[in-house]
C-alpha cells in the first residue's frame, strides 16, 4: 500500500480578502495525481498555497500521517512545506544569471565543483535527459526549464512536485516526453501531482484525481473511477447547458443589414490536390471546413490567406474578383483577419501584456491610441466581460494556450474585419466545445463578420457553426449529417 506523503482536510484557505475551499487534497508516495479545477484564479490560490503565499486558515494538515497544529500564521505548515514541496509553473524560477548546475543545487549548494557536476551529470543519465549542462540557461527552451526544474525537486529532495498549467504551452510530444520523466519520478517514490483544466490533462495517465469547482473539491476519483465523461459532467454539471441557452438568444441579435450579400465565394478553384473548390460565404456566416487530410488543408489554407498564385479559377471578394496579391494585402492591411493556430509563436507578442497585445491591432489604425485613457478602459472593460478572472497587466509569455486562444479572437472583435479565417491544426482539436471561444464567435458574428473555421484532420468542436463542410482528398462537400 502507497504510503500517505502530505493531506489538507478541510482546508479553508486565505489570500488577501479572498477565501476559497473547503479542500480535500491527498497526496501519495510513487503516485501520478492531478488537480482538475475551473478557472485560473483557482490554479493561482493552490500555487500560492504550496508556495507558502497564503494561509490555511481553518481544517487539518498531516505530513507521512501526523497532524500539524495549525497556528495564526501558519509557521509550522509553511516550513515544512517549503522543505518538502516544490512548485513549477508557467512562470520559471531559473536564474539566468547562474549556470544550469548552480540552478541545480540551490540553495544547498553556492559553490561549483567537481563534485557537483558529477552528480548532475549523473541526474541527466538516470533521467536520460539530453540537456548539455554547458548551455546557458537563458537559452533553454520551455520543456528543458521544466526539466531542469524537476531535476532541482529531485536535488532538493522535495518528495512532493505540484506541476501547475504548464501543459498549455507544450506541444503533444512534449508532454509525452514530461510524462516520461513523471514516471520514471513516480518509479523512485516522488509524488507528481498537476494542476490542469480538464482540457489541459491526460486522464489515463493519472492515478488520482481532485475535482475542484467553484473553490470547493467535489470529488476524488482513484484510477478505475477516472472517466472522462463523467469527469466532465461534474465540471461543467449544469453550466453549459445554461449558458449555451442564453448564447442561443444572443445568437438571434444582429447589427447588421443587408444579409444575403456575399462576402467570399470561392468559384472552380483548383490547387494542389483542390478540386474545382466552390464555396459561396455570405455575411453573417458561421462556417467550419473539416480538412480529413494535411494536404487538403494545407492547400486550403494557402488559398484562403492569397499564398497559392498559382491556383485555376476565380475569388470573389464581396462580389468583386479579386487576385491573390490584393487580396493578400487585405491581410496583411488587416481588413481580412487571419488566425493560424499552427503559428503560436506569431499569434501574440510573447513580451507585451494582454492589454498591449489585444489593442495592437487597433493601434495600428490609430497612432495616437494609447495615449487616449477611454480607448484602453473600453479594451479593458470587453476582455473583462470574457474573462472577467485575468489580470491584463500580465505578461503573454505566462498565458496557457488556451488563454491565448482566446485573447487572439478578441483583439479581433475590436478591430471588426471584414472576413475572419480560423485555421486549427490536428494538435489542438478539443474534445468538446469552448463556451468563451464559441461567444467570442458569436461576439463577431453579431456585426455581419463572416467567419471560415477551417480544422485539420478532427472536427472542430463548436455549438455556433450554420454551415459544416468535409474536405477530402481535395473535394469538398456539404455535411448534413449534423
Amino acid at each position: 500500500m502507497k504510503k500517505e506523503i502530505m493531506r489538507i482536510k478541510n482546508g479553508i484557505v486565505q489570500q488577501g480578502r479572498l477565501i476559497r475551499g473547503p479542500y480535500f487534497l491527498r497526496f501519495f508516495e510513487g503516485e501520478m495525481s492531478g488537480i482538475i479545477v475551473d478557472a485560473s484564479s483557482e490554479i493561482e490560490i493552490l500555487e500560492n498555497l504550496f508556495r507558502c503565499k497564503n494561509s490555511l486558515i481553518e481544517g487539518e494538515f498531516f505530513y507521512k500521517e501526523k497532524k500539524i497544529e495549525l497556528e495564526p500564521k501558519n509557521r509550522a505548515v509553511k516550513k515544512l512545506i517549503s522543505r518538502k514541496v516544490s512548485v513549477i509553473s508557467i512562470s520559471s524560477h531559473l536564474i539566468d544569471a547562474l549556470s544550469i548546475i548552480d540552478n541545480l543545487f540551490i540553495p544547498e549548494y553556492l559553490l561549483k565543483s567537481k563534485k557537483y557536476k558529477k552528480i548532475a551529470a549523473g541526474l541527466m543519465e538516470f533521467f536520460d535527459l539530453d540537456i548539455s549542462l554547458n548551455k546557458k540557461v537563458q537559452d533553454l527552451t520551455f520543456i528543458q526549464r521544466l526539466q531542469i526544474e524537476l531535476l532541482h525537486a529531485v536535488a532538493a529532495h522535495h518528495r512532493l512536485i505540484i506541476v501547475s498549467n504548464v501543459n498549455g504551452k507544450l506541444q503533444m510530444e512534449e508532454r509525452q516526453e514530461l510524462e516520461q520523466l513523471y514516471s520514471r519520478m513516480t518509479r523512485i517514490g516522488y509524488s507528481i501531482c498537476q494542476i490542469e483544466s480538464l482540457k489541459n490533462i491526460s486522464l489515463d495517465k493519472l492515478d488520482y484525481v481532485q475535482i475542484i469547482d467553484k473553490g470547493k473539491c467535489i470529488e476524488e476519483l482513484s484510477r478505475p473511477e477516472i472517466d472522462y465523461s463523467e469527469i466532465s459532467r461534474l465540471v461543467n454539471r449544469n453550466d453549459d447547458a445554461e449558458k449555451y441557452s442564453e448564447l442561443e438568444k444572443y445568437k438571434n441579435t444582429k447589427l447588421y443589414s443587408d444579409l444575403k450579400s456575399s462576402a467570399l465565394e470561392l468559384n472552380s478553384l483548383c490547387y494542389g490536390q483542390l478540386k474545382s473548390i466552390t464555396l459561396n460565404v455570405l455575411r453573417g456566416d458561421i462556417i467550419k471546413i473539416n480538412c480529413k487530410d494535411s494536404s487538403s488543408f494545407r492547400d486550403l489554407k494557402e488559398i484562403l490567406t492569397g499564398k497559392a498564385p498559382g491556383a485555376a479559377g476565380q475569388i470573389l471578394y464581396y462580389g468583386i474578383p479579386i487576385k491573390n496579391q490584393k487580396y493578400k494585402r487585405k491581410i496583411t492591411k488587416h481588413e481580412i483577419a487571419c488566425v493560424d493556430y499552427s503559428k503560436n509563436e506569431q499569434l501574440m507578442f510573447e513580451n507585451l501584456t494582454i492589454i498591449e497585445n489585444v489593442s495592437y491591432p487597433l493601434c495600428l489604425r490609430k497612432s495616437d491610441f494609447f495615449l487616449h485613457k477611454r480607448y484602453i478602459k473600453a479594451v479593458e472593460s470587453y476582455i473583462k466581460m470574457i474573462t472577467p478572472d485575468l489580470n491584463l497587466n500580465k505578461k503573454v509569455k505566462y498565458l496557457s494556450k488556451e488563454q491565448i486562444m482566446r485573447l487572439v479572437l478578441c483583439k479581433w472583435v475590436l478591430c471588426k474585419p471584414k472576413l475572419l479565417l480560423i485555421f486549427i491544426p490536428s494538435v489542438l482539436t478539443k474534445d468538446g466545445p469552448d463556451f468563451i471561444m464559441d461567444r467570442i464567435i458569436l461576439e463577431l458574428n453579431k456585426y455581419g463578420i463572416p467567419i471560415i473555421i477551417v480544422s485539420e484532420h478532427s472536427d472542430y468542436k463548436t455549438e455556433v457553426t450554420e454551415k459544416s463542410y468535409v474536405l477530402k482528398e481535395g473535394i469538398l462537400c456539404r455535411n448534413f449529417q449534423e
